[in-house]
């Protein structure tokens, strides 16, 4: 009997999952050897041009992401973020910090700052004035991420630096090799061949 209880709790170690913020569930020891190469793709897109801005108030440099929308963002908005409840947005630190699985990571590569700032207004977008208290900060991202109140919807819509929305994010992508799962309808490749594209198998 006592053979048969090790036996079982060695399984049930064996099949522990890890489940990301965006609901994938992952053997957890995979997740675990794997996560040096999933924090350096990390950094690489944390690195791009239009990621190393906050993507709400611009300021120099990210240290946490909005995982469902795809962003990279400074340590207040992102303190801000959680404020407006994860029906809306879902933080995550993304300095080394966590765990981070292959489906929030395709989500960053897939989206970008450039691309989501695009598909939520662009130039259109009214960002507070440099200096704004919290609460007219947070009043901002009520209205960008929970109304959408400048969102694109008609065709051919335009980023901030007035390129085709779609165009900021086929050149972002362009910088890791990501180009054929931004140009027009995203693409789903298995996990495997998601990380070939970064030479991580």
């Amino acid at each position: 009997a006592l053979a048969v209880c090790k036996s079982s709790s060695i399984g049930r170690k064996m099949a522990e999952t890890w489940t990301s913020k965006l609901g994938g569930r992952y053997d957890k020891e995979s997740i675990v050897k794997q996560d040096a190469a999933y924090q350096k793709t990390l950094n690489e897109l944390r690195k791009l041009e239009g990621n190393r801005r906050c993507a709400d108030c611009s300021a120099e440099g990210t240290c946490w992401a909005i995982v469902n929308h795809g962003i990279f963002v400074c340590m207040r908005c992102g303190s801000l973020h959680r404020a407006l409840g994860t029906h809306v947005s879902i933080p995550k630190g993304c300095t080394g910090t966590y765990l981070w699985g292959p489906d929030e990571i395709r989500a960053m590569a897939e989206n970008g700052n450039l691309r989501s700032n695009a598909r939520l207004g662009g130039s259109r977008i009214t960002r507070p004035r440099p200096g704004a208290s919290d609460a007219e900060m947070l009043q901002f991202l009520k209205d960008k991420y929970e109304r959408r109140r400048w969102a694109v919807t008609e065709p051919g819509a335009t980023s901030p630096a007035g390129q085709p929305a779609a165009a900021a994010a086929v050149e972002e992508a362009n910088l890791l090799g990501l180009s054929e799962q931004v140009e027009g309808t995203p693409q789903k490749p298995t996990t495997d061949t998601f990380f070939a594209e970064f030479g991580l198998l």
